[in-house]
Formats: structure tokens, C-alpha cells, sequence
């Protein structure tokens, strides 16, 4: 089997569970991506939580973390990327996605602020799993486009990512200083530690 086989595969399997979302979890997916331009969706989602929207979070998730993989991976690499580069990324991404979430879970704990921290691991994930399915026709198009457009879709997709960079910071800004009363000066480092620096670092990767 050959590398492109490899990744043929992997985004075989993403494509399959995004028609897992289409067929059987529509209306929850539609949920997910409605909340990233109103609360109201969001709140929906959360109240509706029970079995079908563990899945999804779960299915989307897993599209997520494949994708931004696949996508980082194939910047920094670019044609002479094999298998063993992905998986480190991806491990990379994964141990990242769940430091956050103690982190998010950790802080609401000490703080005494446990719904705050809910509402919080949902907003930051949110996002990211948005943004990673998003991410899958572009991805698709940097390995097998037959048309030599790297560079373009590399800062096409960047484009993208701080977009929703933006709306994730305006949105976690406003529950947490609108909704909460939280301090601005810990949510500003919240928002830099955990949101904008990784950022930084995967595209100061892909561009240097």
C-alpha cells in the first residue's frame, strides 16, 4: 500500500462519518453549526444533551481532530509527508484538545464555576469541530487536486482558521464577561494561553 492509499483511507473514513451526520444526526449537526452564530442554537444543543448529541459531539470530534491533523501535517511536510508524520501530529493535536478540556474543567472546579466551565469546553470545542469540517474539502483538494494550488489553499485555510480564531475569542469574551462578570484580565490570558498561542505556533510551523 502506498502513502497516497494511506490517506486515501483516512479521508475515506472522515467522508463516512460525515454521512454518518447527514443520515442519522441531522438535525444535532445543524444544531452544532447554527450555535457558532447564535447562542440560542447553542443553548438548545446543551439542553437537548442526551445520547444522540454525545455522538455527534463524539462523530465531529473525531472529524475534527483527522482533519486539522491532515491539514497541519500536509503544510508542514508538504509532498515528502508519510504516515508516521501524520500520526505524530495528530497525537500532538489529541494531547493538546485534552489538556484544554482538563484545563477548562479544572479551572470551573476551583472557581467553584462548574456551569461557566460547561459552557466553556463548549464554545472552545465548538468552533474547532466546525472549523475541522469545514477544513475536509480543501484538505481532499491538497492531496489529490490535480491542479498545483498549495500555497493558495494553505493560506485560504488560514484564513478560514482566524476567522473562527475571531468569532471563538468574540463569543467566549461576551458569555464570559456578559454572562458571567468574569475578570477581563483573566479571560485575556485564558484567551492567549490556550487559543491564540497554539495558533501561532502550528502556523509559525507552516509558514517558517
Amino acid at each position: 500500500m502506498t502513502f497516497s492509499d494511506t490517506f486515501f483511507l483516512i479521508l475515506s473514513f472522515n467522508l463516512l462519518l460525515i454521512a454518518l451526520l447527514k443520515a442519522f444526526y441531522w438535525k444535532f449537526t445543524k444544531q452544532l453549526f447554527l450555535s457558532v452564530f447564535a447562542q440560542r442554537y447553542a443553548n438548545q444543543y446543551l439542553k437537548e444533551e442526551n445520547v444522540f448529541t454525545e455522538r455527534v459531539t463524539l462523530l465531529v470530534s473525531i472529524i475534527m481532530l483527522i482533519n486539522i491533523s491532515l491539514f497541519f501535517a500536509k503544510s508542514i511536510y508538504g509532498a515528502d509527508l508519510v504516515p508516521i508524520e501524520f500520526w505524530h501530529t495528530a497525537l500532538v493535536i489529541a494531547i493538546f484538545f485534552v489538556v484544554k478540556f482538563i484545563v477548562i474543567r479544572l479551572l470551573g472546579h476551583i472557581f467553584m464555576l462548574n456551569a461557566l466551565a460547561k459552557l466553556g469546553v463548549y464554545f472552545s470545542f465548538l468552533f474547532d469541530r466546525v472549523m475541522g469540517i469545514v477544513l475536509f474539502p480543501i484538505v481532499v483538494f491538497m492531496f489529490f487536486s490535480p491542479i498545483i494550488a498549495h500555497s493558495f489553499l494553505i493560506a485560504f485555510s488560514v484564513a478560514i482558521i482566524l476567522a473562527f480564531l475571531l468569532i471563538k475569542v468574540f463569543w467566549i469574551w461576551k458569555i464570559g464577561i456578559g454572562g458571567f462578570g468574569l475578570s477581563k484580565a483573566y479571560l485575556f490570558l485564558y484567551l492567549c494561553i490556550l487559543e491564540i498561542s497554539p495558533l501561532l505556533v502550528l502556523t509559525k510551523e507552516v509558514f517558517y
